[in-house]
């Protein structure tokens, strides 16, 4: 069935790797990493967060998994336990799904501001995200995964369908809340931010940085 359980969680997963704040490769071999521009006028807090930022990128796109984790806003695992998630990831890794992530480009990096737990800024990334199908001898289930794609995104990015090599190709861009409250920089994207409220575990005075 389309609809089981199976599919819609794989779908999920899918669609959170692509959303959230960066994805991840199915290649084991290192790619080049990311380049951000560290200048010499930047504080040493922003230094710090574009130090992290680069660690986090390039374990996203080298599969580095557990590093890739550790950086995730921790308050999410209120949702999904660290465990769970690291589970999730490395079998999705282990069967050739995960996304492959290229051309990553930091567009822009808010300043550093306090909030009550601490500080935070707000980063705006590209990329290009190729995800190969996970059931190329189904094509309903593809052309359900390519709507529920161009859904998700809307108008933040554009998805295209390789039907021959049974391959998404995603171009868009992505707003992630870099966090500080103590335990060095972390991360959570914008539009987990967003459900992360309705559970009460997202700090509610950033609401209006994520609108």
């Amino acid at each position: 069935m389309l609809n089981s359980k199976i599919e819609k969680t794989l779908l999920s997963l899918m669609t959170l790797l692509v959303i959230g704040a960066c994805s991840n490769s199915a290649t084991p071999a290192p790619k080049a990493p990311a380049s951000l521009s560290i200048e010499d006028k930047d504080s040493k807090e922003m230094k710090a967060l574009k130090i992290t930022l680069l660690k986090y990128t390039d374990a996203t796109i080298n599969n580095d998994i557990p590093t890739l984790v550790d950086f995730i806003y921790p308050k999410a695992f209120e949702v999904v336990s660290k465990e769970k998630m690291l589970t999730m990831l490395e079998e999705t890794y282990a069967k050739g799904n995960m996304p492959t992530v290229k051309d990553v480009k930091h567009l822009s990096i808010k300043e550093i501001q306090d909030y009550n737990f601490g500080r935070y800024s707000v980063i705006v990334s590209s990329m290009t995200t190729l995800i190969k199908s996970p059931k190329p001898k189904d094509s309903a289930f593809e052309a359900y995964m390519l709507e529920t794609l161009q859904n998700k995104l809307g108008t933040q990015g554009e998805v295209k369908f390789d039907k021959e090599h049974h391959l998404f190709t995603i171009q868009h861009q992505n707003k992630t809340m870099a966090l500080n409250e103590g335990e060095g920089w972390k991360f959570v994207g914008f539009k987990q931010a967003k459900k992360y409220i309705d559970k009460g575990i997202f700090p509610l005075m950033l609401i209006d940085e994520i609108q």
